[in-house]
């Protein structure tokens, strides 16, 4: 009590002592308990800490020597001769020989990320967009090319291009020789002897005789000329100029059993059914608004020496999964593309 009675009076007073301070003060602060301060760890507590870091630290180097060692066994450097054809469509650079690494490489799956991403990108600034296969290199990656209205000085219209298919018919006809390349057809998959794929990305601008390749990506897959195996590429072109690009080699694989065939289907409006054209184009008739595509790019972290064929049971023909649902033990790097991304 007397402390309460000293401190209701001393309330609100500040700058000034009281009598009733300086004679309970020596009193208060002689039963006054201050707290002790501990600084430091103790030995028990040293000896935990180092013996926990001690473990962090051994499973640590156990984890990057495992890493280091799968590196180094998986991954190799390696030079292959591609062509001199290939290599100046591909870089333009001189000579037959690309050094690169071969797969399963997980740092190439950052360049392959990138291009997926450029894409998808690209694809979003693009009023069309026509996947089409080839058999030879493609040479057609100028940002501009002819738009020709019928027969000159006639009033004839401008060709109708709303399918790959007639994308293809148009290059081949402005362009005989370089257009050469595309002489498969395509309608909603193409052809497994013919994986080497060009998809072509325009873009509107204002000149009524030209159409704009706002990008145009390359898919090439090559037999290097010793040592058997993959090459493949997945390149980015721009105005005429590679932008970007990613490769790989697969030692013991091949073209025709370990690539992602097909490397692309088409999807077509499901207002298209109403006129049929047998199961086999029906079935891809399935789009509720614009007809759009799957591709699917060559992975770089694909093992194909130490992968299991799929036991997945194949869908009915009926169904356009039947197409493509191999695909699980070959890519995991598939991306939708719609062919009018305005729309």
């Amino acid at each position: 009590m007397r402390n309460r009675d000293f401190w209701e009076k001393t309330e609100n007073r500040t700058g000034s002592e009281t009598p009733e301070y300086r004679q309970l003060g020596p009193k208060l602060m002689k039963n006054q308990r201050i707290p002790r301060i501990d600084s430091g760890w103790t030995f028990v507590e040293m000896l935990v800490a180092i013996s926990l870091s001690a473990i962090f630290l051994g499973t640590a180097a156990l984890v990057f020597q495992a890493i280091n060692h799968n590196s180094k066994r998986l991954t190799t450097l390696i030079k292959l001769d591609i062509g001199e054809a290939n290599k100046t469509n591909f870089f333009n650079l001189k000579g037959s020989t690309v050094t690169t690494y071969t797969a399963p490489n997980y740092g190439k799956l950052v360049f392959a990320q990138d291009i997926r991403e450029s894409m998808l990108a690209d694809a979003d600034r693009s009023s069309a967009v026509y996947c089409l296969p080839r058999s030879g290199l493609n040479t057609i990656r100028q940002e501009f090319i002819t738009y020709p209205s019928g027969n000159p000085g006639s009033s004839s219209p401008h060709p109708q291009i709303d399918t790959p298919e007639a994308f293809r018919k148009y290059l081949r006809s402005v362009y005989p020789t370089k257009a050469a390349v595309f002489d498969s057809p395509i309608r909603n998959v193409p052809l497994i002897s013919k994986m080497n794929t060009s998809v072509f990305m325009l873009a509107p601008q204002q000149n009524p005789n030209m159409i704009r390749l706002y990008a145009v990506y390359d898919i090439d897959y090559v037999t290097p000329k010793t040592g058997g195996g993959m090459y493949v590429s997945v390149k980015r072109f721009k105005n005429g100029n590679l932008s970007s690009y990613y490769d790989a080699y697969y030692p013991g694989a091949t073209v025709k059993d370990n690539s992602p065939a097909p490397q692309f289907v088409v999807f077509e409006s499901k207002n298209r059914k109403s006129y049929p054209e047998g199961q086999s184009i029906d079935r891809f008739k399935v789009a509720p608004n614009s007809p759009f595509y799957f591709v699917w790019l060559p992975d770089p972290a694909i093992n194909f020496l130490d992968i299991h064929s799929s036991s997945m049971k194949a869908p009915p023909s009926s169904s356009p999964r039947e197409a493509y649902y191999n695909q699980a033990t070959r890519t995991s790097f598939m991306l939708v593309l719609p062919m009018f991304p305005s729309l």
